[in-house]
């Protein structure tokens, strides 16, 4: 599809919504596509994430899935919190196929979802799904689901654009995930968890040891906001940004070069 290949500039964007109009005014609610040489099944009309894989791949974090796909040692771990459906998570395993991959994803139906793409691809044996959601402490929580684009969905009450039903889930600390995990050297941490971040880092810098910290933490802050209170908390603790795109940073410890 040629709006699969179109660069994530501004240019390009708006290029790619127009090309992409009339693939999503089928409104088909199933599609099977290999997108960029990873297979996904998709359904467009419920998630955000799955319009931008049907038709604009590079738009779901292209520029910091090629920064990691660069950037990590061979075997280094990516820890994808708050996965949805893989598209992240699947498409950088494609890239690199010596990662490990740890998949956190704690709606029911979106990580059924996961484990079908993981299946189609034949990526068992690198990427790992916990269903769990991240709390500051372990116990059970309450998602609630955003009825239109389940990327929405957040431990928060009133995140959600069009609240849908709200589930009582698992949860786990960061620190614990990391523990189930069994990580080691080259920790990356991708975390989405819509407006719940600072909560869970702050809990597990207030607990964890030094040599527990990830390397690596990408987190979602929009270029032309303020820096958000999960990213201050980072650079508090020793971190330092070394990639800000249009969404998200990507930071790393310093000292750890």
């Amino acid at each position: 599809m040629l709006c699969q290949r179109i660069p994530s500039t501004g240019l390009g964007r708006r290029l790619a919504f127009l090309l992409r109009k009339p693939v999503l005014a089928l409104r088909r609610e199933v599609v099977d596509i290999a997108v960029l040489g990873v297979n996904f099944r998709l359904c467009p009309t419920q998630n955000l994430s799955d319009k931008r894989l049907l038709c604009t791949p590079g738009m779901l974090d292209g520029v910091e899935r090629a920064f990691f796909a660069r950037e990590l040692p061979r075997e280094s771990w990516l820890i994808d919190i708050g996965a949805n459906i893989g598209g992240y998570a699947l498409q950088l395993a494609g890239q690199r196929p010596d990662l490990h991959l740890h998949c956190v994803e704690p709606d029911p139906e979106l990580a059924a979802r996961l484990r079908a793409n993981i299946s189609f691809n034949n990526f068992a044996q690198r990427v790992a799904v916990s269903e769990v959601a991240l709390a500051p402490e372990p116990g059970e929580v309450t998602l609630f689901r955003d009825a239109r684009n389940r990327g929405k969905n957040s431990l928060l009450e009133g995140a959600a654009d069009v609240q849908g039903e709200a589930v009582t889930v698992p949860a786990l600390t960061l620190l614990q995930l990391l523990d189930r995990c069994g990580a080691q050297g080259e920790v990356a941490l991708k975390m989405d968890i819509e407006g719940f971040e600072f909560d869970v880092l702050r809990a597990f810098l207030r607990n964890a040891p030094l040599s527990r910290r990830p390397r690596w933490v990408q987190l979602e802050q929009y270029r032309k906001q303020p820096l958000n209170q999960a990213v201050e908390l980072l650079l508090a603790d020793g971190y330092e940004i070394r990639l800000r795109t249009r969404m998200n940073v990507i930071m790393r410890r310093v000292g750890d070069d």
